[in-house]
């Protein structure tokens, strides 16, 4: 009984890992992964129903491989959102810097401040967006909450990036961002930038 339990619960914490990934922003392939797992799972139950000369074998086996599926996928997931997030936006973003909806994605850029997720259409208006704060929430286009999951897809490589893992550089008044920067390129503290600004939100948030 307290297989059957504890396997039902397994199951119930995958179907809530589905539900997670999916409302978070996670690509479709790991939000159908879990779902098939779960998936899987219910059916080695109901195989184990009709073989109850092998139930105990089915039901403990059934019980590890989901746990070590479930939170492997989850743990990978969560290590790199940079890998598995989707940053696909709303048909109807815009560019809080310069109020046009997103047409292209090369140079993207994302941010979460409280509930609402802003897009970027490029690197160079990301970072004066950052720098102009007080102008923009004159205009009221800072949201108010707490600044996270800031993501950049870099022009050399187009992959996504944190913040930590990327570098952003000034060319002809121009900021871009490099995964691998041209050499003898002048470099931006983006993260000393982006430090000011949340400081500034969460002041005048309080």
């Amino acid at each position: 009984m307290l297989l059957v339990v504890t396997s039902r619960a397994v199951e119930f914490i995958g179907i809530v890992m589905t539900f997670y990934l999916f409302f978070k922003g996670y690509k479709a392939k790991y939000v159908y992964l879990v779902g098939a797992v779960v998936l899987l799972s219910i059916t080695s139950s109901l195989t184990s129903v009709f073989f109850r000369e092998y139930f105990f074998e089915i039901a403990i086996g059934d019980l590890l491989i989901t746990c070590l599926l479930l939170f492997g996928i989850l743990a990978y997931v969560v290590k790199n959102p940079e890998r598995t997030r989707d940053f696909t936006p709303p048909e109807e973003a815009r560019c809080p810097f310069c109020n046009a909806l997103i047409v292209k994605e090369e140079e993207l850029c994302t941010m979460k401040v409280g509930s609402r997720t802003l897009y970027f259409d490029s690197c160079d208006h990301f970072v004066r967006f950052l720098k102009e704060v007080d102008f923009f929430e004159k205009r009221g286009s800072v949201p108010k909450g707490e600044v996270s999951e800031v993501f950049l897809r870099a022009r050399d490589t187009g992959n996504w990036k944190s913040i930590s893992n990327i570098t952003v550089v000034e060319e002809e008044g121009v900021y871009t961002a490099y995964e691998r920067p041209p050499e003898g390129a002048k470099v931006l503290n983006l993260e000393g930038i982006l430090a000011d600004f949340k400081d500034k939100v969460r002041r005048d948030g309080s």
